[in-house]
């Protein structure tokens, strides 16, 4: 029995392992028998793709692609799987616990149903007891009982306690009250309500508020003034108030042409001319005057910008209606105001470069005029600076017209300045060495007038065209020559000796016969000669004067007093500098607002106060000794 050989099936073999004593090389075996086995599988699996799909007629690049999108499908439905399962869970949790508020819903829901069909149904019940009733009627052969059932099914159902006229009834009621509701609510909301108003007891018509009847008596009133009456229009008015059915609100104009009508005065239909608020009388024809307000705006219109606006400052307009004989003023009249000019006052701003002169000429006026406005104007001492507001008289049109439009110009950039030093000339001696050059801003600007006259500026944009450059100034460093000094001598009853090396007398101050407002004394000589300190002081000024005195020395005096030099064409000194008398400090020349060369000479007090220089300066003749005063113009 032990040698008898059973035979092994081929479903009941599972393993067979060769007995081998080297454990290393048996690992190494199965190793390599695995991978050799993995990779046979792999190749065969692809070479039965490949065969497969050549067998079926397909590109083996397609049957690649193909598995790759169902291997894309089986992600995207691994990718939905977890939202879909949230949103299934959600809509369980939403219903499992919205039991009670279901049922509730359910609930309300069979009792309105219930209560809706249930006289219905009550109907058909007893319709369907009386039809059997009637069938038992005809099988007994009673048709008398029969008929009367069918009139009585009749009458029930019509007009029974559950009958179809008095269910309907019963379900229209309600409704029909609710619509007559709404529509009262809505009659009455939507009426309105007016004033009824009489005048002198005759009733003129419904208006919206009292204050249609105040300005229409106003317009009247104005109207009746302008005709100059003696006697004034009284309009009493009497308010009601009352539905206003299908008339409408009269406007205070259409009132004002009411009034009138009950007034005893003459009226004609005509067209009031308004300008601004206020009556300027009234007009049979419009047309002329209409045509000359025209022109006149037509005459400033320039056409050089596209959204340029012209118009009156005041509004212009003409209100057709009744209006009182005596109102009624002739076309040429209305023309006549319209084109008229009045004087007020105006103002002129100064701009850089203005002088006196400059500003005469552009306001077309005197000196005399100007100082008699803007008295002080015409002083040495008086500067004229940029955004100043002089006083002048302007006349006006009667009617100011306003204009807006867009500008497009150049406007000059400052340049700076740098200064270096100058050992060639004396101290106070600045020489231009490059001239400084104003750039150029291109501006676009919104601009407002009136009669012409710029009133607004609004700046839209700016853009640079051209740079500034910037102005080189050497200044002087040599110290005055000590060797120029004046031989002149102050005489005991004089502070000063005389200023100017060679210098004759030109022009005296106003107060002695100069012209007005000249408060110094003008000596004459040849340019570049030396003007000397008259006392001896600290100077408290050396350099460029904006006043009109051009190059300017001012010295201070230790009694309080000074001494002014002006117009020179050199400065020796400088700021701080004391100085001793008779030493050279300019040289003289005709800067500044000078006609000829010499120097402007001043003596004040320690409060600014200009003093007559012929009672504190030397070697001065006669005044008034014949031929010897004279003009330098």
């Amino acid at each position: 029995m032990n040698d008898l050989k059973m035979p092994l099936y081929e479903d009941e073999i599972e393993e067979i392992i060769l007995p081998d004593n080297d454990d290393k090389k048996k690992n190494d075996s199965q190793a390599v028998t695995v991978s050799a086995s993995t990779e046979d599988v792999e190749k065969n699996e692809e070479k039965e793709i490949i065969q497969k799909a050549e067998e079926e007629g397909e590109n083996p690049i397609f049957a690649r692609i193909s598995d790759f999108g169902e291997y894309l499908c089986k992600v995207l439905v691994a990718c939905l799987r977890l939202p879909l399962m949230l949103i299934v869970s959600l809509a369980n949790f939403i219903w499992i616990h919205t039991k009670v508020f279901r049922d509730t819903m359910v609930r309300i829901g069979k009792a309105i149903l219930s209560a809706v069909t249930s006289p219905f149904v009550k109907t058909w019940r007893a319709l369907k007891r009386t039809r059997r009733k009637i069938a038992q009627a005809k099988a007994d052969g009673d048709k008398r009982t029969a008929l009367k059932l069918y009139l009585l099914i009749v009458k029930d159902s019509l007009f029974g306690k559950r009958g179809l006229i008095v269910t309907l009834f019963n379900y229209a009621v309600p409704f029909i009250a609710l619509v007559f509701v709404v529509s009262v609510v809505g009659y009455a909301t939507n009426t309105t309500y007016a004033i009824k108003l009489s005048v002198n007891g005759k009733f003129v018509g419904y208006i919206e508020n009292e204050q249609v009847f105040i300005d229409a008596e106003q317009m009247m009133q104005s109207r009746i003034t302008y005709m100059g009456a003696e006697k004034t229009v009284v309009m009493e008015p009497e308010y009601s108030l009352e539905m206003l059915g299908d008339q409408g609100y009269i406007t205070k104009y259409q009132l004002v042409n009411k009034m009138l009508e009950l007034s005893d005065q003459p009226i004609e239909y005509a067209y009031g001319m308004y300008i601004g608020n206020k009556f300027y009388g009234a007009l049979v024809d419009k047309t002329a005057v209409e045509a000359k307000t025209e022109e006149l705006l037509e005459n400033y219109r320039t056409n050089s910008s596209p959204d340029e606006e012209v118009a009156f400052e005041k509004r212009i307009s003409y209100v057709p209606g009744l209006y009182l004989s005596d109102s009624i003023v002739d076309s040429k009249s209305i023309i006549d105001l319209i084109t008229s000019k009045k004087v007020e006052a105006a103002y002129y701003t100064v701009v850089d470069g203005d002088s006196h002169y400059l500003i005469c000429e552009k306001l077309g006026i005197t000196m005399e005029e100007l100082e008699i406005l803007n008295p002080g104007i015409m002083d040495e001492d008086f500067v004229l600076r940029a955004g100043q507001k002089i006083l002048k008289n302007q006349e006006v049109p009667f009617l100011s017209v306003s204009i807006s439009r867009t500008e497009v110009y150049d406007v000059e950039v400052p340049y700076d300045t740098e200064y270096t030093t100058d050992d060639q000339h004396y101290q106070g001696v600045n020489t231009t060495v490059i001239a400084g050059e104003y750039g150029i801003n291109q501006v676009t600007a919104k601009v407002y007038y009136v009669n012409g006259e710029e009133v607004k500026r609004d700046i839209i944009s700016t853009v640079r065209t051209k740079d500034p450059v910037t102005e080189l100034i050497s200044q002087g460093t040599l110290p005055p020559q000590s060797s120029h000094y004046s031989d002149e001598e102050v005489n005991i009853n004089t502070k000063y000796i005389w200023p100017v090396d060679g210098g004759e007398l030109s022009e005296w101050g106003w107060w002695d016969g100069g012209y007005y407002g000249h408060q110094g004394v003008d000596i004459v000589g040849y340019y570049g000669c030396d003007i000397y300190a008259g006392a001896s002081g600290v100077v408290s000024y050396a350099g460029w004067h904006n006043g009109g005195f051009g190059y300017l020395v001012v010295i201070d005096h230790p009694d309080g007093y000074q001494t002014w030099y002006a117009h020179n064409s050199e400065i020796f000194v400088y700021e701080g500098q004391y100085v001793v008398q008779g030493q050279c400090i300019a040289a003289l020349g005709e800067s500044g607002r000078a006609y000829g060369a010499h120097c402007h000479f001043e003596v004040r007090d320690s409060y600014g106060n200009r003093l007559n220089p012929r009672y504190y300066l030397n070697s001065l003749p006669e005044l008034y000794e014949q031929g010897y005063l004279r003009y330098w113009w």
